[in-house]
């Protein structure tokens, strides 16, 4: 096995920015996922580019707030069984707006989330335009 002293010096700089960052006068990141809290648009569920899924801050119906955090698909405020229902007739397909997790496809633990949020509202977000109108709030 070879060594890379290159890649092991890259690594060590990089552990070391992201340890500064819990240091005073940082920019606020309240779930540690390389996202700012005002331009996140879940902020305190892990979406971004530290994230495992959902890596790219995922709005699939672009109202602000990230697919993470919302699972209130018909916009009347809050996660209801409607919206649970919309979730149950839709496992396998692909959806980007029904995908809570990013994993490509409607499933099972997708509904499981929407259960779990009954009567929650989305975000929060730190998104200027969230909440609006749906398609209101383009990628980042």
């Amino acid at each position: 096995m070879k060594f890379n002293l290159l890649a092991l010096a890259c690594a060590l700089a990089l552990a070391f920015g992201l340890s500064m960052g819990s240091f005073a006068g940082s920019v606020a990141d309240a779930d540690s996922d390389g996202i700012p809290d005002t331009a996140d648009n879940c902020i305190n569920a892990v979406n971004g580019p530290l994230a495992g899924s959902c890596a790219l801050n995922n709005d699939g119906d672009e109202d602000g707030y990230g697919n993470s955090c919302d699972s209130d698909f018909n916009q009347d405020g809050a996660t209801g069984f409607d919206d649970l229902n919309t979730v149950l007739l839709n496992i396998d397909a692909v959806d980007p707006v029904l995908d809570l997790n990013c994993d490509g496809a409607v499933g099972f633990d997708d509904l499981n989330t929407v259960l779990l949020s009954i009567d929650a509202i989305p975000g929060p977000s730190g998104r200027d335009c969230a909440g609006l109108v749906v398609g209101a709030c383009p990628p980042l």
